[in-house]
């Protein structure tokens, strides 16, 4: 019989068993198990995923696999759900490291889109996304610092609205206007831009309303009203403010060069803090912003670099448990981070030596004997039912 169709054959009956026992041999011999899973898993159709968190029968590699195809989503609520799935895993299966990995990865994104949330408004969710962090990862604090600190600056730019809110209710304009400028110090781009901005405009309203009113009275009251307005008139209000902030930001700006120039790391956060006091419709913020990433950035440097050294240190030792201490020092360096792409190209590297390593390290023990027909004679296929 002709060989490729002796092998056509065979690979036909091979496909015809279910994956799980594949899965069962995959785990019995686990040289280049990772590739063979997805390899393998890769066959599983998607809707076999639908429902995964739910089922009490999946099997841990069916778990990661569908983790990843949920994952690959990038929605918040499916990186909650690929966390959960995957952190569902058994503690001591093979596949759990790459597991870990994953998590991480999907953590540090979460991070990442919490703060945007947080910063867009959206309070709740950006709680939800970081409750979703498991605690047994290094960013866990991270996340619960952050929890904590959002809802203090949240409290207190709900407090500064009120007061404003209540001000101009009460027709105190210049009061409701002070108040509403101390948004703009608040760590938080919802409240410093879009409700001061709502302030200001119900602020313009009131005043515009003011005058309609003023130009309708009798001309005696009308002297009195216009006098009265004229001492509580916001347009020269606001372009007092308007000067004084443009000063403001020049020197706020000029402070946080001159405590960069140091080049400390305490020095660098302070400039930082200091041109964050620039706000937003001046002519020196864009400028504080570019300075602000390029400081930032140092700061992130300079902050997790150690990590990066440290990883490289214990890989260059070459054994196993050396590289997977470097993995797990690397992974320190958290999404987002100045160093994030740099720390994930060598833990790439790393799990690909590691994964290689394991392989020859396996290779060198003797193998489990395995009784396979070595001709087409050897090799019998039981007869398939007819087709009717």
């Amino acid at each position: 019989m002709n060989q490729s169709l002796f092998l056509n054959r065979i690979l036909n009956r091979v496909q015809q068993v279910p994956v799980a026992f594949w899965l069962v041999i995959m785990l019995a011999v686990p040289v280049g198990s990772t590739a063979f899973a997805w390899l393998l898993l890769g066959e599983t159709q998607n809707d076999e995923c639908q429902g995964a968190q739910r089922s009490l029968t999946l099997s841990d590699s069916s778990k990661l696999y569908c983790a990843q195809s949920i994952a690959h989503q990038q929605t918040p609520e499916a990186l909650l759900d690929a966390i959960e799935l995957a952190d569902s895993m058994g503690r001591n299966h093979p596949l759990r490291s790459d597991g870990d990995r994953l998590i991480r990865q999907w953590s540090n994104r979460l991070l990442e889109l919490s703060e945007n949330a947080f910063q867009t408004g959206e309070l709740d969710q950006a709680l939800k996304l970081l409750e979703g962090i498991p605690s047994n990862i290094a960013i866990y604090d991270t996340a619960m610092q952050r929890s904590q600190d959002w809802k203090k600056i949240w409290d207190e730019a709900q407090r500064i609205h009120d007061a404003a809110e209540t001000a101009l209710q009460e027709d105190e304009l210049v009061l409701a206007f002070a108040e509403a400028r101390k948004l703009l110090i608040v760590k938080n781009q919802y409240w410093s831009t879009t409700r001061f901005q709502e302030l200001v405009n119900a602020i313009q309203s009131s005043k515009e309303s003011k005058k309609e009113l003023a130009n309708k009275k009798p001309s005696k009251d009308k002297t009195v009203l216009a006098s009265t307005f004229s001492a509580t008139s916001t347009d020269d209000l606001l372009s007092d403010w308007q000067q004084e902030q443009e000063k403001e930001a020049a020197n706020h700006l000029t402070k946080a060069e001159q405590l960069a120039a140091t080049g400390r790391p305490d020095d660098l956060k302070a400039a930082v803090n200091a041109a964050e006091l620039v706000f937003s419709g001046t002519a020196r913020y864009g400028q504080a912003q570019k300075r602000i990433a390029d400081w930032t950035r140092q700061i992130e440097t300079m902050e997790d670099q150690p990590y990066l050294e440290r990883a490289t240190s214990l890989a260059n030792k070459g054994d196993l448990a050396s590289l997977q201490a470097a993995i797990s020092e690397a992974n320190n360096i958290y999404f987002g981070r100045a160093l994030y792409q740099q720390a994930q190209a060598k833990i790439d590297e790393w799990t690909q030596r590691s994964r290689e390593l394991h392989a020859q390290q396996y290779s060198q023990k003797t193998p489990p004997t395995v009784n396979l027909p070595l001709r087409e004679t050897d090799y019998q296929i039981p007869p398939t039912a007819p087709q009717p």
